[in-house]
């Protein structure tokens, strides 16, 4: 009882597979758990979905990048504006007071 109180259906096969192992391969006592357990599922998928593959998850990352960018390349145009004025800003700030230090060697 413990091991169906933690037992969460992602399908319907899922479910059957679990009630045939829960019935310890009695094929009519699995039957007979599976209908009692699905009369309130009956939206569950009939097979667990097939997870993305490693090329489906970088194509969709790099699309969501692009698509991305696309979208808001003004402000990320802004940005880097943004970005370049503060380190031209820092770099002008640097030199000047490098130049208004005293040599060390002198």
């Amino acid at each position: 009882m413990d091991m169906m109180s933690n037992y969460h259906p992602t399908s319907k096969s899922s479910l059957k597979q679990f009630c045939l192992m829960t019935a310890k391969g009695d094929v009519k006592q699995a039957s007979d758990l599976y209908d009692f357990m699905i009369k309130d599922m009956e939206d569950l998928p009939t097979f667990d979905p097939v997870p993305p593959s490693f090329m489906d998850n970088a194509k969709n990352t790099v699309t969501g990048i692009f698509n991305f960018v696309q979208e808001n390349k003004e402000g990320i145009g802004q940005v880097a504006d943004l970005v370049r004025g503060f380190m031209s800003k820092r770099g002008s700030v640097a030199e000047t007071a490098a130049e208004a230090l005293p040599p060390i060697n002198g």
